[in-house]
């Protein structure tokens, strides 16, 4: 039996913590999973953007039991899969169902969307297609081992401010292809990371994500930018309060060419990463007609409205009523 995590699992959480997968590259990367610590939290406060679910010894997970994490912000559209544990669950049915679970708990929150991030190719990818989770972008992290490579004065950086919400929304809307768009959103106002400006445009944008492991940056570049190495180099070399923490580009497939700049700062190719989503809710859109008053006299008309509404997918459980339900009118 699959069941929301509650103080009678402290056990089994704090036994198998260390033997599972991260799916989220920026937590593993930059915080670690701290699966332990989020599932009291999110258990002492439902409302918490981390639910998590056990699933007990001998119900399919062997005698070690198991355990799946999701994180969600509340009214945020998409969710992202956290934790699975142990790793072996992956390919087993107890794991399906897990994973399953996950699922239906982001739609029941509002999530619009599941994200996980893992290696092409591995069991954890396969088990994800087959639940029907679609890869709509690959990703290359790169890591610097060592100090960034001095390669001489570049462009000046300064840190984002708020006036540069509508230019970094415009640089995003410019260069990510638009089904990428559909699943994530540009970089939130709290947001933290630096620009580079050029003629009073935003030519260049790094978000920073930071924690006690390490520093990931996800970029955002125009492919006009001159000087990038250079840049990058300046960036990485005056980053504050970096602690000798490592520092991790994240390159999606759309900004390969960034790869060789990287290279010759000194960065090293650290993974190659499939990034999937599985849909838990579809917009569906139909004819209707409904009556409008007019001004003067006479009696109604009928007027065409489309409706378009958010939907659970087929197959979605019937036990489920909370899945989510979105509506808006639009008069044509």
């Amino acid at each position: 039996m699959i069941r929301p995590f509650d103080w009678r699992d402290f056990g089994l959480l704090r036994r198998l913590a260390d033997r599972g997968l991260c799916l989220d590259t920026e937590t593993g990367l930059t915080r670690g999973p701290q699966t332990l610590q989020k599932a009291l939290f999110s258990y002492l406060t439902p409302v918490a953007s981390m639910p998590t679910f056990v699933l007990t010894p001998g119900d399919g997970a062997g005698s070690t039991g198991a355990f799946g994490q999701v994180r969600h912000r509340p009214g945020s559209e998409y969710a992202r899969v956290m934790c699975l544990a142990p790793a072996e669950i992956v390919t087993a049915p107890a794991g399906y169902e897990l994973l399953e679970q996950l699922s239906i708990a982001s739609g029941q929150r509002g999530a619009h969307n599941l994200l996980a991030e893992v290696a092409d190719g591995s069991p954890e990818f396969i088990t994800l297609r087959a639940l029907g989770f679609a890869v709509y972008a690959r990703q290359d992290i790169w890591q610097l081992p060592a100090e960034a490579r001095d390669l001489g004065a570049a462009p000046e950086l300064r840190l984002r401010e708020s006036a540069d919400t509508f230019g970094i929304t415009t640089l995003y809307l410019n260069n990510v292809p638009s089904l990428v768009q559909q699943v994530e959103p540009p970089p939130g106002r709290r947001s933290r990371g630096y620009v580079h400006v050029s003629e009073d445009e935003i030519l260049a944008y790094r978000d920073i994500a930071r924690g006690p492991l390490g520093i990931l940056v996800q970029p955002y570049f125009h492919p006009a930018v001159q000087d990038v190495a250079r840049m990058l180099s300046q960036f990485v070399r005056q980053l504050p309060n970096r602690r000798n923490r490592r520092v991790y580009f994240n390159v999606r497939s759309y900004q390969t060419w960034l790869s060789r700049p990287l290279q010759e700062v000194g960065f090293e190719l650290f993974a190659e990463q499939a990034v999937l989503v599985k849909r838990l809710a579809v917009r569906s859109a139909h004819l209707e007609l409904a009556p409008v008053r007019v001004l003067e006299g006479g009696a109604g008309v009928a007027s065409t409205m489309l409706k378009s509404e958010l939907i659970h997918p087929p197959g979605w459980p019937a036990s489920c009523p909370d899945a989510p339900v979105a509506n808006s009118n639009a008069q044509l």
